[in-house]
């Protein structure tokens, strides 16, 4: 008996060691499957009931058995890998496949402001990006190298220059720019002074001509350029001659722009003169006698081949002729060559002229015979025969006339006439002609 209480015991202890080994295996997996999927999960815990000698599972909650499922019907896997979206491409204003006059436009921006000190070709290469680069760093811009419309706005305002003609301008201004446009073959049409589309046409034409910002717009720099192309050498300056300004002042008055005295003074009507002047024929509107306005001057108030009252009146002396316009007799040899339509002797050498000086002639009835002629004799000084004048530095070449200095012409200019000779006004003039011409020499009077 005693031995079978024994057994008995032993029997019941390796019941209740197999027991607990089952439920720890049992425990196992949900404690794995917790730590996988990281949610804390109360500890399972098993009794043995000591009466009976069995063991008792622990009570299982509704969620606990959710876990434990979801936790044995999930399998490891891998995070997918993390990607870098790159940034979407920032558009372009102007980009190697801009136009060629687009690309120039940047080159010439980026050169006025140091950026670019290449030639400007329209050629998008790569010192453009270098220096759209090193715009945008100086600027504190998104360094891009790409000309996008932030860089392209902060490149022109940059560039820009103040409006000088605007649309709004006063007529006259606009005309000058019209004018101006076309001495540069960029106006075609009629000067009118009125700002319409062709002109922001020309002036945008004119601006990719020159290497300039292209706005189309007639901005200072623009008008700078425009006005520097067109510009011509001053003819008449304020520091000029008083003959040279009382030229100008005779010629004014003959186009009916000069009511004041012939004073040889240079002021500010003379000026404001020559400005209504240019305006009223399409010139450059400056306000200065330049070339350009002074050809156009004596143009209008003297025909070439006649005489030049005006340059007389002013005390001064007439233009040198080109052999052109010289008789054909004058062209070779040493010749006096007297014109009576232009009032004038023109002394030749080999055709090239050396000299010219105002000459006055005969009186009706006592004219000056034309022809060719030579010089027969010449006198320092002599008294006529017949009317018994002097007649410094004489150079006679038909019968009694010649060609001499006459005080009465010096003082009474073209009010009186001469006897037959040929007179001349300038005693210096006339004096340096003597000591030149030779006995023999040719004498050509033309009317």
């Amino acid at each position: 008996m005693r031995q079978l209480e024994l057994c008995r015991k032993r029997f019941a202890g390796a019941a209740a060691a197999v027991a607990v080994l089952a439920a720890i295996t049992v425990a196992t997996p949900s404690a794995r499957a917790d730590e996988a999927t990281g949610t804390p999960t109360p500890a399972a815990s098993s009794a043995v009931d000591t009466t009976t000698g069995t063991t008792t599972a622990p009570p299982t909650t509704t969620a606990t058995r959710t876990a434990t499922a979801q936790a044995a019907t999930m399998t490891p896997t891998t995070p997918p890998p993390t990607t870098t979206t790159p940034p979407a491409p920032v558009p372009a204003i102007i980009g190697r496949t801009s136009s060629a006059l687009a690309i120039k436009d940047l080159q010439v921006r980026l050169k006025l402001l140091g950026r670019f000190p290449y030639a400007i070709t329209g050629i998008y290469w790569s010192a453009v990006d270098s220096s759209v680069l090193a715009f945008q760093q100086a600027q504190n811009l998104p360094q891009s190298r790409v000309v996008d419309q932030r860089t392209w706005d902060r490149l022109r305002a940059l560039t820009a220059s103040p409006t000088a003609i605007s649309r709004k301008a006063a007529s006259s201004s606009v005309k000058d720019l019209q004018v101006r446009l076309e001495l540069l073959g960029r106006w075609p049409y009629a000067i009118t002074g009125v700002y319409w589309s062709a002109v922001d046409r020309s002036v945008l034409a004119f601006q990719q001509a020159q290497n300039l910002p292209q706005s189309g717009v007639v901005d200072q720099r623009t008008w700078g350029r425009l006005r520097a192309l067109t510009a011509t050498p001053t003819a008449v300056p304020r520091t000029g001659a008083a003959a040279q300004v009382k030229e100008a002042q005779l010629r004014l008055r003959a186009v009916g722009r000069w009511p004041y005295a012939i004073t040889g003074v240079y002021w500010s009507a003379l000026d404001r003169a020559v400005l209504v002047y240019q305006q009223t024929h399409n010139l450059p509107q400056s306000g200065v006698i330049d070339q350009r306005t002074w050809s156009r001057l004596v143009a209008d108030t003297h025909r070439p081949g006649t005489f030049d009252t005006y340059r007389f009146s002013a005390g001064l002396r007439p233009l040198m002729p080109t052999l052109a316009s010289l008789d054909a007799r004058c062209r070779t040899g040493r010749v006096m060559c007297v014109n009576k339509a232009t009032r004038t002797l023109t002394w030749v050498v080999n055709g090239k002229p050396l000299m010219v000086m105002w000459a006055r002639f005969g009186g009706p009835g006592r004219e000056t015979r034309e022809g060719t002629f030579s010089v027969s004799r010449k006198y320092e000084y002599v008294i006529s025969n017949l009317y018994f004048t002097p007649m410094p530095y004489s150079m006679f070449f038909s019968g009694g006339q010649a060609v001499h200095y006459s005080s009465n012409f010096a003082r009474l200019g073209y009010a009186s006439s001469s006897h037959g000779c040929v007179n001349i006004a300038d005693l210096a003039q006339v004096k340096s002609l003597y000591f030149q011409v030779r006995v023999g020499d040719k004498v050509v009077v033309r009317h």
